[in-house]
């Protein structure tokens, strides 16, 4: 009796386990992503003085794609925000507000799955959904040595994918990653096949091995998100001319805060003037 009620124990962890890593790989948009999925919400922004104007495009699939804009003045570069897996582009607006006041041209674009867009999110989606924004403002006549991506946590990895596709201006990373298969097995503690069922592993780590212009990386020391080892060791594989500036008190999603746009204008500035 006893036996044959700890095999059924056994049997059904086992089951329970083969079903969890399953799940993990053909469905990892349950485990990774946060996404908002109702629209952005444009007005919200224009009674927080940013007067962005909501455009729309496609991306390579023909998914529909639409992003926040307001134009550069006076022959300033463009900042691209590319946000992370939650939320949709509502939630980070406020971040471009400086550097809109500060008449930089702005662009917020949207992913797949979220803000009210169709399609599932894959990493492969996203790398081309980011693509679909930058060719958006090429066909403006906007040069990508021209336009700054700026990319927050798995934001971090669209930002470094477009950024090796072209000769862009500069690179910002905020609260980046190596990889999020490194990230995951940081966090992970039961034994699991993790190489094999972290489909999209986000390796940022060969991409910015291939990056030669610009790059500012800003991490946050108390960050229980994405560790702070994490971002260093994008760092430390990060070829110069590049900068890294850690906030010890802050944490993963409150870099603004901190005033972080005060230095990210301030290194602009130093990289414009040279």
């Amino acid at each position: 009796m006893i036996r044959n009620l700890f095999k059924f124990v056994i049997s059904f962890l086992a089951l329970g386990y083969i079903i969890f890593c399953a799940m993990v790989y053909f469905v990892p948009q349950l485990f990774f992503y946060n996404p908002t999925s109702i629209e952005a919400n444009i007005e919200n922004a224009h009674k927080s003085s940013y007067p962005a104007q909501k455009v729309e495009y496609q991306s390579k699939d023909g998914t529909l794609l639409y992003a926040w804009y307001t134009p550069p003045q006076d022959g300033k570069p463009i900042i691209v925000f590319m946000h992370g897996n939650s939320y949709n582009i509502e939630k980070f607006y406020h971040k471009m507000l400086p550097f809109y006041q500060a008449g930089y041209g702005t662009m917020l674009p949207e992913y797949r799955g979220f803000g009210g867009i169709e399609g599932t999110i894959t990493q492969q989606g996203l790398e081309q959904d980011a693509l679909a924004a930058i060719n958006w403002l090429n066909s403006l006549g906007i040069k990508n040595d021209n336009i700054i991506l700026y990319g927050m946590s798995l934001g971090s990895h669209m930002a470094s994918y477009v950024t090796v596709q072209s000769n862009f201006k500069s690179l910002i990373l905020e609260v980046p990653f190596d990889s999020l298969y490194n990230v995951v097995k940081d966090r992970v503690f039961i034994p699991l096949p993790l190489e094999y069922i972290v489909k999209d592993k986000y390796d940022n780590i060969s991409l910015i091995k291939r990056i030669n212009i610009p790059i500012l990386i800003m991490g946050a020391s108390n960050d229980k998100v994405v560790p702070i080892a994490r971002a260093q060791n994008l760092f430390d594989n990060a070829n110069y001319p590049k900068n890294i500036i850690i906030y010890p008190k802050a944490e993963h999603g409150n870099l603004y805060d901190y005033h972080n746009y005060k230095d990210i204008m301030k290194w602009l500035k130093s990289h414009e003037k040279a």
